[in-house]
């Protein structure tokens, strides 16, 4: 079977991922990564790819099939579309984009290539969260009525490159938000509308307009939720996910449910959880089966962009101070 060509654009952390995940995968073959001649150093470079500048030669190389898109968030718009208006499979690192009209020009240009389109929420592909929703869709903690996510990360550190530039650096209720927002519609459902409120008063350095954003969520079927978006803290990094039922109650890897007669107390779900989600692997294998038998994937561009119009109207709520209708797509 003749092997994927495949491209990765931005060899920073996420980029150095795809590239490593792929290089490991026998269904594919890395024919080039597009970066600064100084990041293409930073490497190692086995020979068998080759290292470019300019995303024009990915776009019009006839053996690139596939695009992985691992660029700061405000260039994935532009660099996503060129790919699929060339007729390109793309991976695109979450966010999607950073405003509804961008989400709107890239799921158009899907629906008309009909390439296949898969976007970064790596949350989605953690066995430690496939388990927890696979518990959710049972009957075991009832109908979900309110859930809440934190995302809790000491950004200070990278506050640096187009991070540390406000005319880059986007905002915050998107780039970090979109991991616990997009984890809580996968596993409740689409969200109807957003009230959120922020300040910004322990990362004073950085270029984000807040640095601690709480954000309550309505969703589509009538439950409630919370998230919880912090940047600026003193503490390790946390991704914490609560669901209640009304049977039961999941706090992380802790479950208590009625449906457990004589239960007491929560007990320890035998799951491992690990500080940070990490399983680049997993979503590219998982694009490769979709476009092998020519499936839908995972997390296509419009559950990407259904992800940042939560986040976009999280942010127009924390401006208008009132809650705001998520955009429709």
């Amino acid at each position: 079977m003749e092997r994927i060509g495949v491209a990765v654009v931005g060899l920073g952390y996420a980029g150095r991922q795809h590239l490593d995940a792929y290089l490991k995968n026998p269904a594919v073959e890395v024919k080039m990564v597009c970066d600064t001649p100084a990041a293409c150093e930073k490497i190692p470079m086995s020979g068998h790819f080759r290292c470019v500048a300019d995303l024009k030669e990915v776009i019009e190389s006839d053996d690139v099939a596939l695009v992985s898109i691992c660029t700061p968030d405000y260039l994935h718009c532009e660099q996503a579309l060129a790919a699929i208006n060339a007729g390109k499979h793309v991976f695109c690192e979450k966010p999607l984009a950073t405003s509804i009209p961008e989400c709107e020009r890239i799921v158009d240009a899907v629906g008309r290539k009909g390439v296949k389109f898969l976007t970064g929420q790596v949350l989605r592909f953690a066995p430690f969260f496939i388990s927890l929703k696979k518990i959710c869709d049972s009957d075991l903690i009832g109908r979900v009525f309110f859930a809440e996510s934190d995302y809790i990360h000491d950004l200070r550190p990278f506050l640096h490159g187009w991070r540390a530039n406000p005319a880059t650096a986007g905002d915050i209720t998107v780039g970090g938000g979109c991991y616990s927002v997009d984890l809580l519609r996968w596993i409740v459902g689409d969200v109807e509308e957003v009230y959120a409120t922020g300040n910004k008063l322990s990362a004073t350095v950085s270029p984000f307009p807040v640095d601690n954003v709480i954000m309550t969520l309505k969703f589509a079927d009538g439950a409630i939720g919370k998230v919880q978006i912090t940047v600026g803290c003193r503490r390790p990094y946390a991704l914490n996910l609560s669901i209640y039922g009304t049977k039961g109650t999941i706090i992380n890897d802790r479950m208590f449910t009625e449906q457990i007669d004589g239960l007491e107390d929560f007990i320890t779900l035998p799951l491992a959880k690990k500080s940070e989600f990490q399983y680049y692997d997993r979503e590219i294998d998982a694009l490769i089966s979709s476009i092998l038998n020519n499936s839908e994937t995972p997390v296509p561009a419009i559950d990407g962009a259904k992800t940042v119009a939560v986040c976009i109207a999280g942010i127009e709520a924390m401006k208008t101070n009132r809650p705001v209708r998520v955009h429709s797509f």
